[in-house]
């Protein structure tokens, strides 16, 4: 296991002690003294605020607590923090006040409960924060070979709690190194692999008690996206054309169901507000019907709530752009928080989209961005979705090049998708939106 992954294991296990001490405490301070710990309501309590902490750990790994660099952010810090005391404390409610049968009811245990994990959760972060400043807990890599991308990632090495010791290209210079510094990583580059030579001489030289990772790998595990310009055919065959096992499938598409009936009623709750003040901003209809490109390149018609002024793409389709004059001011609002998107409910609950995967683009602008990205249709392996990886990591795509960029996002998730990832997408998109509003 890498320093990094030991160092998030860490913080996981301390999260969990915390909330218990939270809870022995807050039952400790009700009944006056520590001799009530060891009976059956205190088992109960346990119980089910094992539940509740469950989910707590989930909101905090969405509000990216378990991210080693997200401690030098103090403003996104206690921002995060507020916006997790406010659904830890709603979740605990809901657990209790939905479940009238069960022998408790413990409000005041609850919100004292949150406050002290609160409390121990700041301190338990600054002291995990200062222990790495003064150890400077960094894991130590050298790179083999030069390759361009390698400034790319710089700052992000070190954020990500590793330190470049070295970029060389002779083994004997590998072998000084490691017999000066702890080295926990080798990293191979495309550079690298061209050479027989250069590979044979390093072999023969390597101790073997390293950690090796080619330069590709290393890329996707630092910035959670694919590097598009170091992967072939091989690498699609290998990471992507992989048949999706049945049991995530079918989670997923139970899920899409589920809860796209349940938004669309959410819809038809909000409909008539958003409507009305639709028809008083701006003339037009109301819904904007729009083709889009789906899994296996099928096209389909896209439902939104109109966030445009009539008759915006007369001249054709085009990108918008940052302060686009077409938007109207309650479209910008719509936008925004994401409720133009609401109609799109209905797309998932006919199976025409997903909650998560690869936004669907229009037709006219897959025709050419086919022609300017290598792989692009890759991207419609997989059924297109609400939100994706590449929604919650990187901005609005309006060139080329940052539907490249997407692009990189998006293989990603390819690579990478599952169930779990899903929902952290999922999770991620509303703390995304929860920032706008």
């Amino acid at each position: 296991m890498s320093k990094k992954y030991f160092l998030k294991l860490i913080l996981f296990i301390g999260d969990i002690v915390l909330m218990y001490s939270a809870l022995l405490l807050t039952l400790a301070i009700r009944e006056g003294d520590f001799t009530f710990l060891p009976g059956i309501q205190t088992r109960i309590f346990l119980v089910h605020f094992s539940v509740i902490y469950l989910f707590w750990l989930v909101m905090l790994f969405a509000f990216d607590f378990y991210e080693i660099s997200f401690f030098k952010k103090n403003f996104d810090f206690f921002r995060n923090l507020a916006l997790f005391l406010v659904f830890a404390t709603g979740f605990g409610i809901a657990y209790f006040y939905l479940q009238p049968e069960l022998v408790i009811a413990p409000k005041t245990i609850l919100f004292l409960n949150v406050l002290f994990f609160i409390f121990f959760f700041c301190g338990w972060r600054y002291l995990f924060s200062y222990i790495l400043k003064l150890k400077n807990l960094k894991e130590k890599i050298v790179i083999i070979g030069e390759q361009k991308e390698i400034k790319e990632i710089l700052p992000k090495i070190s954020e990500q709690g590793y330190e470049i010791i070295g970029i060389i290209s002779k083994a004997s210079q590998l072998k000084q190194i490691v017999t000066k510094e702890k080295i926990d990583l080798v990293v191979f580059t495309s550079e690298f692999y061209k050479n027989k030579e250069l590979i044979q001489q390093f072999f023969s030289e390597l101790p073997f008690n390293l950690n090796y990772i080619n330069f590709i790998d290393f890329y996707e595990a630092l910035t959670q996206k694919a590097l598009v310009e170091g992967i072939d055919e091989i690498w699609f065959l290998e990471n992507i054309f992989r048949k999706e096992s049945k049991i995530n499938k079918l989670f997923k598409r139970g899920f899409d169901v589920i809860f796209s009936f349940l938004g669309i009623l959410i819809t038809l709750i909000l409909f008539p507000f958003i409507a009305l003040i639709i028809k008083i901003t701006s003339p037009g209809p109301v819904f904007y019907f729009q083709k889009r490109v789906g899994k296996d390149g099928k096209i389909f018609t896209l439902y939104k709530f109109r966030t445009m002024i009539q008759g915006a793409e007369k001249n054709g389709p085009e990108w918008i752009a940052g302060n686009d004059f077409r938007i109207t001011k309650f479209g910008k609002f719509l936008r925004e928080t994401h409720l133009d998107e609401l109609p799109q409910f209905y797309n998932i609950l006919k199976g025409e989209i997903s909650f998560v995967g690869p936004r669907p683009e229009r037709p006219e602008f897959v025709a050419l961005l086919k022609k300017e990205i290598s792989y692009y249709e890759i991207r419609h392996f997989i059924k297109p979705g609400l939100t994706g990886w590449a929604q919650i990591k990187y901005h609005y795509g309006a060139s080329v090049d940052e539907a490249k960029e997407k692009l990189r996002y998006e293989l990603y998730y390819l690579k990478n998708q599952s169930f779990i990832f899903d929902l952290a997408i999922l999770l991620k998109t509303i703390q995304s939106v929860l920032k706008k509003c």
